[in-house]
């Protein structure tokens, strides 16, 4: 990975700053608290975010609400820009805001874990230092001098913890810890299969106890099958009895129906003969009187009736005509009078307006006495001719009234007289009818007398098919009884095989469960005496191997910064032992400039042994060192330029405030207190 470029805005001292990175070494140069040291913090937080237990506000600008960092790198040809941001929220917390990628001019928008994700892809980390934080990063890249002193310092156990992470030999620690929890685990399950097993000699008694029981029904239900057998036999020869019977039986019923048909036909022939002849002796009593009537006599009634109906209602219409006649004449009459009446009282015409005369009032008044006198003799002979009329009428009423009477009687007479026939005649057909019953009575009476002498002898035969039906029902009734005990066994075998069964599944599951606790039994014993042993070989010579080659390395980077006086190695907990000959001096007692050649030295070593260990990371040609020089003397300055000669980095960044550096780097970017930068190329 190389850097190419950084922007920041609103970090830590910086309003707002952009620097580019060539490839090489290259110096961040500047006075103590230029900020140098922000943006080696600036990339950490593009690469990897706020760490666990970094708080927001150690890398906003004070008095800000927000900063962003962009940050582009180069990795195997590939470039990619990371942009991040840092937001303050209404209750002072500040919180990462947006996390963008571009890869190749493609924008990802990621939440913070996938941008953790992605980055640790793209540098081709183990995805176990996924979980770590940036360990790898901070071990093989950037390590503050001040950290590596820290971890020289620190206690062995918690050191050697630190490098276990580092080298990813925590792993088998996990293995040994996890396999506790694993063989604990185990040995739960153990004891939870051997309490299962625990009634297993229990259940196989039972199961030999209900096998026994099973066979004992089984023969029970095969003597019942026997019997039931038996019963059916007896019931089949008992049913061919009834079958040769029942002919005679079905014979004799035939009989009794006839007999009860008969008996039933000679009851109503019975009744029918003396229906009949009451109703013949009603009916000659009804015909002793004999009706005298005349056809003839009747039309003639009716005609002359007819005639004086229509002359009623020519004189009904005559009268009604002179009604009409007369009341018109009054209605006149009284026209007459009114008019005689106004002409009186008339002074003006009511047409011209003119004065009436008294002469032509008289004139007036005698021609209104004139059509009075003639209505008056009009009317005179009208009502003399209606008075005529009304007798002529009611005398024809009174005569039409005779005639009707006369014809009703006659009508009367003729009903009696056809009804005296129609009874002759029902005379003659009931005579015939009862005679014909009469023989049938007889015929019926005889049948029955025949059909009662055959039933006679068809008594025994119903007898015998009583005592065969009794015979047959006890055996039905017996068989009956068979076949429910035969169920119920059989029943209860179900019952039994369907329990054998789940005693049988019982057994299985509960050897199965034995066998599988004799396993992991077996794989108990393995994990103990063989597995653990071998996890423990294994790190032991890992991390043995590691340490040699990590003191060996430890002892040549040493060895090119101090005098050849001092040499150092690692002990068992990867402490650094210095001797001066043959005396160990402690750290404590070594000089500035000595604890910071032991700090650089252990740094790089595990640099080297890093990305020796893990040589497909993408980090390994990037070297970033942090006031390495601190407390050096000018020997050991001058030393560093072979230090940066053998580091083999693409890249390195260094930060420091020597002057004497600028000579043994690439290019120098020069920090200033108000935020400004400048980059300069240094020819060799």
């Amino acid at each position: 990975m190389i850097i190419k470029k950084l922007k920041l805005k609103n970090i830590r001292s910086y309003k707002e700053l952009e620097l580019e990175f060539p490839k090489g070494s290259i110096l961040l140069s500047g006075d103590i608290g230029s900020g140098k040291t922000s943006i080696l913090l600036a990339l950490q937080f593009a690469l990897f975010g706020l760490q666990p237990g970094q708080k927001g506000n150690s890398i906003l600008r004070q008095g800000e609400e927000e900063a962003s960092v962009i940050l582009e790198v180069e990795i195997d040809s590939d470039n990619i820009i990371i942009e991040r941001s840092l937001k303050k929220a209404k209750n002072n917390s500040i919180t990462q805001e947006t996390n963008i990628i571009t890869i190749n001019n493609q924008r990802f928008e990621l939440s913070t874990s996938e941008m953790k994700n992605r980055v640790i892809t793209l540098l081709n980390y183990p995805k176990e230092f996924a979980k770590k934080s940036n360990l790898l990063y901070k071990f093989t890249v950037y390590t503050p001098q001040e950290e590596m002193k820290a971890i020289i310092n620190e206690r062995p156990e918690i050191r050697l913890d630190t490098l276990r992470h580092i080298f990813g030999i925590d792993r088998y620690k996990r293995i040994k810890e996890n396999s506790q929890i694993f063989m604990q685990k185990v040995k739960e399950t153990i004891r939870i299969k051997e309490a299962e097993t625990s009634e297993l000699n229990l259940l196989k008694q039972r199961f030999l106890q209900e096998q026994e029981k099973k066979i004992q029904i089984s023969r029970e239900v095969n003597n019942l099958s026997i019997e039931c057998n038996n019963f059916s036999k007896e019931k089949q020869q008992s049913m061919k009895n009834l079958e040769l019977l029942q002919k005679t039986i079905d014979e004799k019923r035939g009989f009794d129906t006839e007999l009860g048909k008969a008996k039933v036909a000679l009851l109503g022939k019975n009744d029918l003969e003396s229906r009949f002849q009451k109703e013949i002796f009603i009916m000659q009593k009804q015909t002793s009187e004999k009706i005298d009537f005349s056809p003839n006599q009747l039309q003639n009634i009716m005609d002359i009736t007819e005639k004086h109906k229509q002359n009623l209602e020519e004189l009904n219409s005559k009268f009604i005509a002179l009604n009409s006649r007369i009341s018109i004449l009054n209605s006149r009459k009284d026209e007459a009078f009114s008019m005689k009446d106004q002409i009186q009282s008339l002074d003006n015409c009511p047409t011209c307006f003119q004065t009436v005369s008294l002469e032509h009032k008289q004139k007036i008044e005698k021609n209104a006495q004139f059509s009075i006198n003639e209505i008056d003799i009009e009317l005179e002979n009208k009502v003399a001719g209606r008075t005529q009329l009304t007798k002529d009428i009611e005398q024809i009423k009174h005569l039409i009234k005779g005639y009707e009477k006369d014809k009703e009687q006659l009508l009367q007479d003729k009903i009696k007289s056809e009804h005296q026939r129609q009874i002759e005649t029902k005379i003659k057909s009931d005579v015939f009818i009862l005679e014909r019953a009469s023989n049938e009575i007889r015929e019926l009476q005889t049948k029955i007398s025949e059909l009662e002498s055959r039933l006679i002898s068809y008594k025994q035969a119903e007898a015998n098919f009583e005592s065969y039906k009794k015979e047959y029902d006890t055996i039905a009734q017996k068989e009956k009884q068979k076949e429910i005990m035969l169920a119920e066994k059989n029943k209860e075998i179900e019952i039994l095989k369907k329990y054998l069964l789940e005693l049988q599944e019982e057994i299985l599951k509960k050897e199965k469960a034995k066998s599988e606790a004799d396993y992991l039994r077996s794989l108990l014993d393995w994990m103990q005496e063989k597995f653990l042993f071998i996890i423990t070989l294994t790190e032991t010579k890992v991390l043995s191997k590691l340490r040699s080659e990590f003191s060996k390395i430890f002892s040549e980077w040493f060895s090119s910064l101090v005098s050849e006086d001092l040499s150092v190695r690692l002990d068992e907990d990867f402490t650094p032992i210095i001797k001066n000959q043959d005396y160990e001096i402690d750290y404590e007692f070594l000089s500035g400039g000595e604890r910071t050649a032991v700090a650089l030295a252990y740094r790089l070593a595990l640099n080297q042994v890093l990305n020796s260990l893990l040589s497909h990371i993408k980090t390994k040609d990037l070297v970033i060192l942090d006031e390495p020089t601190d407390g050096f003397s000018e020997e050991q300055i001058t030393k560093m330029r072979d230090i940066f000669s053998q580091l083999h980095a693409e890249q390195t960044i260094l930060v420091s405030h020597e002057q004497k550096i600028e000579g043994f780097v690439d290019h120098i970017i020069r920090i200033k207190k108000d935020g400004t930068s400048g980059l300069e190329s240094v020819s060799s």
